[in-house]
This record gives C-alpha cells, structure tokens and sequence, in this order.
C-alpha cells in the first residue's frame, strides 16, 4: 500500500527546456472513471509545464504517458487497473519546478456519463441505465434529476460524493421520488458519508423512478461537482463488528440496508493496522464508499445481550483488550466488567463516530457496586476517552451509552481499555487559516536548500527525540537535531547537492526515544484538509504517512544565516544577520520568515530584503521564561521569479539563550512640569563583562528626555538624570524600563532590566514662581556625580518647612 509510480522521460512530451517552479494542480478532470479503463486525464493549474510524473499513495493506477499541453494545462494518460482500490485515489503531480498540493481522483465500479442540460425538472429528467455514475454540476438553484426504470422489488441505490470531491464547500442532498415528483426517500447528510448522502429503497411497483440531486440550500455554484452513483448496489448502513486483528478471517454483518442484512467473510491483510476499509459486496456489486473498522492486534470479544446492568455485564478479555457492542434501542445501556490491578494507569476509549456511527457515546466507569468513579461525553471530539488509574485491585465496570439516549441496528462502537504505554507520533504544523497544505511539500532546488518544522506528541513518556528520513532522494541529506524534552516541535533542513539529478520521492519519516526508557518509535502523518472553512473545521480530509520531497531546478539566490557571536539573554533583543548570494540581474525582493523559535522567543513573521540589497537583519527577542540553552535556528526565504515564486532556507546555526548579566531595579522619581529629575538604577551584575556598558531608559512619557548613561562591571548603582519640558504630560507613568547594551566580540548584548519602573509628574504649584521654558536635550554622560534624588515623601516635608 505504499507504492509511488514514477513516469520515465521517454513518456513525457513536450517538455520545456526551463519550467516554472512551485507548481499549482487545481482540478482533475474527469473526478473519477471505472475499473478496467484507460482515460485521460486533464490536469489544470499554473506552471504545469514541466509535468514530469504523478506521485500517488495507494497503487491501482498506471501512468502510462504525461503530455504537456501548456502552461496551465496537462494530460496524463492513466490505465485504472481491475484490481484498483475502490474509492478516494490522492494524487500529487511533480514537475521540474515542485510538487503540487494534494487532489483527488475516485475509482468506481460503473461507467461513468456527463450531466446533460437541460435537468431541472421532472419531465426533463435525464435517462439513466442503472449501475451508471453521473458526473455533474449543481449550481444556484440548480436541481438534477435523473430517471431509470426498475422491477417491484428491486433494489435502487443512490450516493453521491459531492464534499468528498474535495473542491469547495458542497453539501449536497438526494431523494428518490415517483413520476409525480413525491419523495419516496431522501438525505441530506449521513453518519457513514458526513456532508455526503445515500438514499437506498426497494421499488414497490414496475416503472420510472427519479433522482434528485441539489446542494442543500439551492446555492451551488461552479465547482459544486460531483458524481452521483445510481444502481442496484447493497447500500448498508453499518458494519459489526467493526474490527478485526491483522490477518484475521471475520465474517461481517451489515446492518440497515433495505433488502435485508447480510454477511461477508473478509480476511484482514497482515500488515494493516488502524482505520481500514471494507466495501459491502453483494450480487456482484460493491457500494460505492467502504464501512470503517478498527484493525488491531488486540483481544476482543462481543457484547452478549442482556448486558444492561451490573449483574448482567459482558465480561472483558483480560486487559488491554477490547469489545464491541451496539446501543441497539433508545435508553440502551452496555455493562462491561474488567479485573484492574491497583495503580493500574489505563485508557478506556469509545471509538464510534471515527469509524462512521450515528454513537454520541458517553462512557463511564464504575466499581463492583455500581458507584460512579469517572464519565466522559467528548474528549477532543464526539467520541469518549478516560484516562483513569485505580486506586485499588479489583472487578470494575465500563458502560456504554449515546448521549440524546438514543439507539438504533447501526449505533455500533468499539470499546478499547489500554494500559498508558508510551507513545510518539510526529505531523506538520498549519501554518495558514484554511490553507492545511502550505509549506507541506518540500521542494529542495539544486546546490540549495528548504527547511521545515516537524511537530511531535508525547504521551507517558519524557526524554529526547530524533527524527529519521526512511528515504530521500538521491543527492538529497536531511540535518535533524535532537528534539529537546521541552519542546514539542523542532527545525529540519533538506539540502540538495548541485548535481543531485531532478527527481523526487513520498519520503516516510519516523520519530524515535533516546536515552535509558523504552524504545519508542513512531510515523510521521500529515494531514491534509480538502475542505475547511474558519471556525467550522474541516470538512473532508486526507490523513498521509508520506511527505514529497523533491529536487527542483536551481534557484536564483542562495541565503546564509550568519552564526552568532553573542548569546541573546532571557528579557533580550538579538539581530540576526542574514545574507544573500543573488545570481546576476536578479533584483527581487526575498522575504524572510523566522521558521521555528525556541521557547520564549518571538520574531517577526516576516522581513522583506530589497530587490536592491544583500543583507538583512532580522531581530529575535526573548522573555523572561526563554528556555536557556543552545537552540537549532534557521531562516526559510520565499521570493518570485520569472519562472513563479521559490523558496530556500539557510541552514541550522546555533543560538545560544542565557541568563541576563545583570539586573537593575528603578526607584521611583517624581518632579513636577519643567523640573528635571533623576532616576537611581541599582545594578545587580550576573556575569562579569569588560569594557563599557551603555543604559538607556526607556517607556518615558511625553516631554521627559533621558541621556544614555555609560557605565562599567564596577558600578553598583546609576544615576539618570532626566529633562521635563512645561507641558510634559502629567501623572504617575509605570512603563520605565532601561535598555542595556554589554559589549561582547565587539558586540553589543541587549538587555531589558528594570521594568515598571515609575516616574510621577505633577503640575506646579500654585504659589510656584512660572517655571522657566524648558528645552529637552540629551547631552554627554555626566563626568561628575549627580546630587542623589530626594524621595517624594522628603519633597512634601521641604516644602511644608
């Protein structure tokens, strides 16, 4: 199941001489076609003319030629093979310029005929013969019907993938209705399908039958496509038990379709392992979409009816193991008894909406006696998860029920009760609202590099991590630090040689423990929504144990990130020195991101370097929290060409974080309008430094102007003196602050010491001589000490003498 067809240069016409890079693959066309044929299939986009092959997760289509037509346009010419997996096909294509974002394409079983308009009403139903599927469009108020004859008793399915085209937000309804347009059956969405529907009837009389088919509110549009399936087709509602062990031999039970339930025997690959699909087969015929099961090597048994109470609870295999049961009626309760030894850490979880059950489950946990210890309805989803110790050896109680109490043939679920093992896994952050696929596809162009962050997950277990490529393509190397205990992501650089041959690879990566505790592996899965909308989430999505890593033509700059000289310090500013080699004429502006940052350190999400200039600074602060140690940084940078935009990094450069080397603490100072001040820093030094240092206090309101003070690794205490202007703004300011510069390797180090320091500024008093017009200026450091400030408080006695 982990196959990639490659296409060889003898297949691909009309390739350009230099293609355009970062590839866009908008739409597939057609969205899907049947076993057993050859079709063509047009690619659309932009910088399609360098198409060079299609890289594909699951096997059962070959590639058999790629034709460039232009730049926005391909053809590739696919044979689907008889055998091919029914269903979902996700397919990237990769040209000498990257690798496009990930589309979809659908194997069926029927022959597949266009939408022909006029079809919007009843007596302009469109003939179909049975088991066919429709490709159409339904647009704005824009209702399909179709029409086909049937026998009394047959069966008539309908289903549609509409969402799960994966091209906009497309919630489509069907109905079956009779000739005089009354609705026999309909659907709008369904547990098994989500936004998708099926309708599934048993024709009660000979004659004409007609499908509806519409976006639910009449407000389709353009790329509201979809392929409707129309046949005779079982369409059940469940499977049960819905899960197996790898290489089991299980007889299934589907539950809900209209001619009745019925079995099939299906033997379980020995390598499959999690979600797994299991396509309802009758009369020859398949259903178009699979049931979902749960593949695992663990124990399970069956509920055993009556199990609604403690004395007729079904007992658990010994643990970890699992059950399966159905909330058969509303109100149904499942007991289940399991022995748990005592500090036994252990995980009991429902798995039903996951596999496509209409369970709200809710779960909860109860000792031999029946008292409540935990429940829980949700946890991160509409399915049920507890994490649960006990606190004594003994016989306990796991119960099953749905949420609304309701129940139903097909309300079927899993339960699990795992031991708290460790466990690692490894996916790619979203770094754009709406956008899951940006910066997932890592396009290496030669003698450069492309960087990316890696995001872990730690369950019960500590320690550091490392990342392994199980494969790169040639002249390809990955640089992959140690994944700290404290952090939960971490910076990887890709880098190309410059006669690495153009080519690319689905690479599997795998995250690994290190150090004394139990050797932990796990696989990197990115996930890639097809359709989400804001706040809504996402609405079909593809789950990917592969990422494309490709090598692409040179780019025309190359960035270095310069390492530093100086360490930033917690509450500090930095600025990195980032570099560019630009090829001859090449005047673009190059914009900077900050890839990853350690642990309490910020940055801007971007810089911009002119077309004009070859050195940029990008600063980096940390807060009073920022992990100390030393920290993998790298900068990505994405620029346009005439060839579309690319992308390089720089590669890893240590930063080191340490503590501050010194403190300060301000006490307060108050003057009135026109009157200068000084504020009294009281130094705290960390870390002997040589040389001078430089204060500036900072935060001060308007019309208060303070000089830099300079002073050295023997000064305890400094004196600012500060300038007040007449019409300075009065009150009581608390946001001073000073920021100090150590000088390092001919560098300055930048300190923030000293916050919430305070200054009041008051008016004159009444009985005050007018204050002289007062010019703030800033002049040199003082060569003589400063008469030390008189508090508030002493001010109020002098002028009360």
């Amino acid at each position: 199941m982990k196959a990639c067809l490659l296409i060889t240069a003898a297949l691909l016409i009309g390739q350009p001489a230099w293609a355009g890079f970062s590839p866009v693959l908008n739409l597939i066309e057609p969205r899907g076609a049947p076993r057993g044929t050859e079709v063509s299939l047009e690619l659309y986009g932009e910088r399609l003319d360098g198409a060079q092959e299609l890289f594909q997760y699951i096997p059962g289509i070959e590639v058999r030629a790629i034709t460039v037509e232009n730049d926005k346009h391909a053809t590739a010419k696919v044979f689907i093979q008889p055998d091919a997996p029914l269903g979902e096909h996700n397919m990237r294509l990769r040209t000498t310029g990257g690798v496009s974002f990930l589309r979809s394409f659908y194997v069926g079983q029927f022959p597949t005929v266009n939408e022909v308009e006029p079809n919007d009403r009843l007596d302009q139903a469109q003939r179909i013969e049975l088991n066919t599927t429709v490709q159409g469009i339904a647009k704005a108020e824009d209702p399909d019907y179709y029409v086909c004859s049937l026998k009394k008793g047959q069966r008539l399915s309908v289903e549609v993938e509409a969402m799960r085209l994966g091209r906009t937000m497309f919630d489509a309804s069907v109905a079956i209705v009779d000739a005089k347009g009354f609705e026999i059956a309909s659907c709008d969405d369904s547990p098994l399908l989500r936004n998708d529907a099926f309708v599934s009837i048993l024709a009660p009389d000979d004659g004409d039958y007609r499908v509806l088919v519409r976006e639910s509110a009449y407000e389709g549009n353009d790329n509201c496509e979809y392929r409707l399936s129309i046949g005779t087709f079982p369409r059940p509602k469940a499977i049960f038990p819905d899960g197996a062990k790898p290489g089991e031999t299980v007889e299934f039970r589907f539950i809900g379709d209209p001619a009745g339930d019925f079995t099939q025997t299906v033997t379980i690959p020995a390598d499959a392992a999690g979600r797994y699909p299991i396509f309802p087969q009758r009369d020859g015929l398949y259903a178009p979409s699979p049931h979902w099961i749960k593949v695992s090597p663990l124990a399970a048994t069956q509920e055993v009816e009556p199990n609604n109470n403690r004395d007729q609870a079904t007992r658990m295999p010994d643990l970890p193991s699992a059950a399966y049961g159905v909330i058969s009626a509303p109100d149904d309760e499942d007991f289940y008894s399991f022995h748990a030894r005592k500090d036994d850490n252990l995980t009991l979880r429902v798995i039903a909406r996951e596999l496509r059950s209409p369970l709200d489950s809710v779960l909860s946990i109860r000792d031999a006696k029946g008292k409540g210890l935990a429940n829980n309805d949700d946890q991160g989803g509409p399915d049920s998860v507890l994490q649960w110790t006990a606190t004594e050896e003994g016989e306990y109680l796991a119960v099953v029920r749905d949420q609304l109490k309701n129940g139903g043939p097909d309300f079927c679920y899993r339960l699990e009760i795992l031991h708290r093992d460790p466990v690692i896994t490894a996916n790619l952050p979203v770094v754009e609202r709406n956008n899951s696929q940006k910066w997932k596809v890592f396009d290496v162009p030669r003698g450069n590099r492309y960087a990316a962050v890696v995001n872990v997950t730690r369950e019960n277990i500590g320690g550091n991590l490392t990342l392994t490529a199980e494969a790169l393509p040639p002249g390809v190397t990955m640089d992959a630090p140690v994944i700290d205990k404290t952090v939960t992501n971490v910076p990887v650089v890709f880098e190309a040689t410059t006669d690495a041959p153009a080519g690319g690879l689905l690479c599997p990566f795998k995250v690994h423990s290190t150090g004394d505790g139990p050797a932990v592996t796990g696989a990197l899965i990115d996930t890639v929504n097809h359709v989400e909308i804001n706040n809504q989430g996402p609405y079909h999505s593809a789950d990917l144990d592969r990422v494309p890593v490709s090598v692409v033509d040179e780019a025309p700059f190359r960035i270095e990130l310069e390492a530093p000289s100086i360490p930033l310090v917690r509450n500090g500013t930095a600025n990195l020195k980032v570099h560019a080699t630009r090829k001859d004429g090449y005047k673009e502006a190059i914009t900077l991101h900050f890839l990853w940052s350690p642990p309490g350190l910020g940055a801007p999400a971007g810089v911009t370097m002119p077309g004009d200039q070859s050195d940029a600074a990008y600063e980096v602060n940390a807060n009073g929290d920022a992990g100390v140690g030393e920290w993998p940084v790298c900068v990505l940078a994405e620029a346009n060409t005439p060839q579309g935009p690319v992308m390089v990094s720089t590669g890893l450069v240590k930063l080191k974080v340490v503590e501050p080397y010194l403190a300060m603490a301000l006490d307060m100072a108050a003057t009135e309008q026109g009157k200068p001040t000084v504020v009294l820093a009281k130094i705290d030094q960390h870390t002997e430094f040589q040389g001078d240092a430089t204060a500036e206090l900072m935060g001060l309101p308007h019309g208060a102007v303070a000089k830099p003070i300079v002073f050295n690794k023997t000064a305890t205490e400094i004196q600012i003196p500060i300038e007040v202007a007449a019409d300075a703004t009065v009150g009581k300011h608390s946001s001073l602050f000073c920021k100090v510069t150590v000088p390092e390797n001919g560098q300055g180090i930048i300190h923030s010491v000293g916050g919430m320091g305070t200054i009041r500024i008051d008016k004159p008093a009444e009985d005050a001589p007018p204050a002289a017009a007062q010019v703030a200026k800033v002049e040199a450091a003082p060569t003589a000490p400063v008469e030390k400030p008189l508090s508030r408080l002493e001010q109020l006695r002098q002028k009360g003498k």
